[in-house]
């Protein structure tokens, strides 16, 4: 299909290299215009200078699942013209399908990108939380309903990381509601391009057939919404959008038990249903209002909440909505005679508090004072776009203000976070999406796979106000605590990727904040899958009797995957994490290496280099004397002992045995091996890279924290002089970077007490420095992907 005027300017602009802020009207194909440059790229011109992999990150999860299901099609036929495959997967908390960011597209909510960029991935555990970072640098980054993005904390947080970012990971940011304003300050602050350009630009989007051939009414009521007025003004189809989940479930079950709509389909939808209801209500929403859809024959009212406001191509006859932000209204209608030829009416009704818009009370009220003043009238694009500049404008230049003065704060709470600092984090991304719950009488019986457990999404504000009134007035029926929050148990820097998990009692709301999971007593909370969770009303559902069955993946959450290895030596070990290395994981990074190279006048290659050098060096403290001692003694306990002069990389290990696992709590605890060799190959790292100390610093990182996100500290080693040989034959695999290095240079020894923590933390890059941070996310990337890699090929063959 050919693309319109715009969509071609977008693609150029792109292609050339550089970012974009689009603003078109629901309906018009931003989508596609985000997607054209990356998709052409990836079949007709695999090895450009464009990003591999697309990152396209959305502020609600139903824009996902529809993308998903959408793109993953277009993909298909793309693939069969080409005979190469796209792989279209989606991360979201409820369908955490790509929590490494593998695929080709991923499409993600903006909390998930956000918070592994930070170190903090929310579908990973802790000790793998440096793993998804450097896949956000390396990828073309689309930003969908980016209007959405919290003022307070998302959207300063993308546009920081945007900044960051800047002239290596190319982006798009995309809306249909945001004040002229808002763009021009963006674009300057990020070095975009704006389209469309002016307002000539802007007039020629009326003539997209979908502008041509809509005609949409705007209308303001006097009167607070009710199952009367929706009635009143029903045919075949209609749409109602609330502003707060109760009173979307109010306004339905007085839809339903209403006489005239014996004969009428009464749809409940909002973002409080297990993923399979939602599913199902979604697709049936699609078959009544979707652009294929019969709409002359049958009745049905849908009633939702914002989750209808952006993704869901339907279209109603009318549309009833709370007043809300001019740009939430303006989305709402997008749902309304959005088809071509189509005409539709919109009703809007004033409310009696601005929740869930707090601190936006003076848009609403600008809001309600244009729509009084059009009461009746024919809106188009640029009418609509007068209305986001008056209600928006004083607004948005408020939000940009805000943001800019507190750059260095935000900056400063980025650096914490990425430094592990997880309320940092929280302030950063969690503060203002949602926050996962779960329905348990009994919630230690979750613990080996909590994440599996049913879930729902509740905005912080409204958990907080739900456990405020749960904790001061406790039922008295029950005896103990009600609400829980899941700790994750500090990693102890090894190798298994297993993850241990127990429950905190909750006795005061502020606990709450930034918990990734929460569970409440079935006294608290029900669920049904026609109205949803249902917060104060006691039930009989209960987590644990619907426990999800997927292990598809062995590095999720909760997952009940388990440690498998086999007896492997050291330089066979290194030999399959470069070939995986070599073969895999930098190719991904190779282009974002590139461009932070010239961005930070480091020689062309250099980023490789220290990449190869980490690759080459990072298990290095596994050749110390006390850790082969460890693997002798293991191979003895098991009855399968090491051959003789046998240098290890990993012991025989079979996590489902109970026998082994019996047997590795009466050994003494493995020594820890990640630190340790990264101060031991330093000598080696600083001739090697000495020109350039932000790579020394971002290789000696990523070889210290290849098993621990956060590690920093070391124990006392010391290496035999046999282990010079090994270093010596494994570093042949790259003869380029170490062909000026000498083994006899290794620091062979060394302890805590004798070399101080102030030293060593010198070695790791700071926060601080971008180049390095960059350079390091891209380092720890390939490695840990490299081993994870490495590891599984030496298992099966060994």
């Amino acid at each position: 299909m050919q693309l319109y005027p715009y969509q071609e300017k977008v693609r150029g602009l792109i292609q050339a290299g550089q970012s974009v802020i689009l603003q078109a009207p629901t309906g018009a194909g931003k989508t596609r215009a985000a997607l054209a440059p990356f998709i052409e790229n990836f079949f007709d011109r695999p090895t450009g200078d464009f990003p591999k992999k697309c990152i396209y990150s959305v502020p609600m999860r139903v824009l996902a699942n529809q993308f998903v299901a959408e793109y993953g099609g277009l993909a298909a036929s793309f693939e069969r013209r080409h005979r190469r495959e796209i792989d279209v997967q989606i991360q979201t908390g409820e369908q955490p399908k790509d929590r490494q960011f593998e695929a080709d597209l991923t499409f993600a909510t903006i909390d998930q990108v956000l918070s592994s960029f930070l170190h903090m991935p929310y579908g990973l555990p802790r000790k793998l939380a440096n793993l998804n970072a450097g896949a956000v640098v390396s990828s073309y980054l689309v930003f969908d309903e980016f209007h959405l993005f919290d003022p307070l904390s998302t959207l300063p947080t993308t546009l920081e990381m945007l900044r960051m970012l800047r002239n290596v990971a190319p982006f798009i940011l995309m809306t249909a509601t945001f004040s002229r304003k808002m763009l021009g300050s963006l674009a300057e602050w990020l070095d975009a391009n704006v389209v469309p350009t002016d307002e000539d630009e802007r007039k020629t989007m009326l003539d997209l057939p979908i502008e041509r051939s809509k005609t949409r009414y705007y209308h303001w009521s006097n009167q607070v919404l009710s199952a009367e007025n929706i009635i009143e003004k029903h045919n075949h189809r209609s749409l109602v959008v609330c502003n707060v989940v109760g009173r979307a479930q109010a306004i339905c079950r007085e839809l339903r038990n209403h006489p005239a709509m014996c004969d009428t389909e009464v749809i409940l939808l909002h973002s409080r249903f297990l993923q399979e209801d939602r599913s199902a209500k979604e697709q049936r929403v699609r078959d009544l209002l979707g652009k294929t859809a019969d709409r002359t024959h049958g009745s049905a009212i849908v009633v939702a909440t914002q989750v209808v406001e952006v993704g869901l191509d339907i279209s109603a006859e009318v549309l009833h909505t709370e007043l809300a932000p001019a740009n939430a209204i303006l989305q709402r209608a997008g749902r309304c005679a959005r088809f071509q030829g189509e005409t539709g009416h919109v009703y809007v009704y004033p409310v009696e508090n601005a929740l869930p818009y707090k601190g936006q009370e003076a848009v609403i009220q600008l809001t309600e004072e244009w729509l009084q003043n059009r009461d009746g009238r024919r809106l188009n694009f640029v009418d609509e776009q007068a209305l986001v500049d008056f209600a928006h404008g004083a607004f948005d230049e408020q939000v940009l203000q805000g943001v800019r003065r507190t750059t260095w704060k935000h900056r400063q709470r980025m650096q914490a976070a990425l430094n592990g600092d997880q309320e940092a984090a929280g302030e950063l991304v969690r503060k203002v999406t949602s926050q996962q719950i779960t329905i348990s009488a009994e919630p230690d019986k979750l613990l080996a796979r909590p994440f599996s457990a049913p879930m729902f999404s509740l905005h912080p504000g409204t958990l907080q106000g739900a456990a405020k009134m749960w904790l001061e007035e406790p039922n008295s029926d029950i005896d103990g605590d009600v609400i829980w929050r899941l700790e994750e148990a500090q990693d102890n820097g090894q190798e298994s990727d297993a993850v241990r998990y127990f429950w905190r009692p909750v006795r005061d709301k502020s606990l709450l904040r930034g918990a990734s999971l929460i569970a409440v007593h079935p006294s608290l909370a029900d669920y049904n899958a026609d109205d949803g969770l249902i917060l104060g009303q006691s039930g009989s559902f209960r987590a644990e009797d619907h426990l999800a069955t997927d292990t598809s993946s062995k590095f999720s959450k909760g997952s009940d995957w388990v440690a498998f290895y086999r007896l492997e030596s050291y330089e066979e070990h290194i030999r399959l994490v470069y070939q995986a290395f070599e073969r895999i994981t930098w190719r991904e990074l190779e282009n974002a290496a590139a461009k932070l190279e010239r961005r930070a006048g480091w020689p062309s290659g250099s980023l490789r280099q220290a990449a190869e050098l980490a690759v080459l060096f990072h298990d290095l403290g596994k050749l110390a004397k006390d850790w082969q001692q460890w693997v002798l003694d293991w191979q003895k306990l098991i009855g399968k002992p090491a051959p003789l002069g046998f240098w290890a990389a990993h012991t025989d290990y079979e996590g489902y045995s109970a026998q082994h696992v019996e047997w590795q709590k009466r050994m003494r605890r493995r020594p820890p091996h990640a630190v340790e060799g990264a101060v031991a190959a330093s000598p080696l790292l600083v001739m090697a890279l000495r020109e350039q100390p932000p790579l020394f610093k971002a290789a000696f990182s990523a070889i210290a924290r290849h098993h621990g996100a956060f590690s920093s500290s070391f124990q006392k080693y010391q290496l035999p002089t046999l282990a010079k040989t090994q270093v010596f034959e494994t570093m042949a695999l790259a003869p380029g970077p170490t062909s000026t290095l000498d083994p006899a240079m290794l620091r062979m020894s060394d302890d805590p007490v004798r070399t101080s923590a102030k030293m060593i933390s010198s070695m790791f890059v700071s926060a601080d420095d971008t180049n390095g941070l960059l350079a390091y996310m891209l380092m720890a990337r390939a490695l840990r992907r490299a081993d994870q890699i490495g590891t599984a090929e030496g298992t099966k063959i060994s």
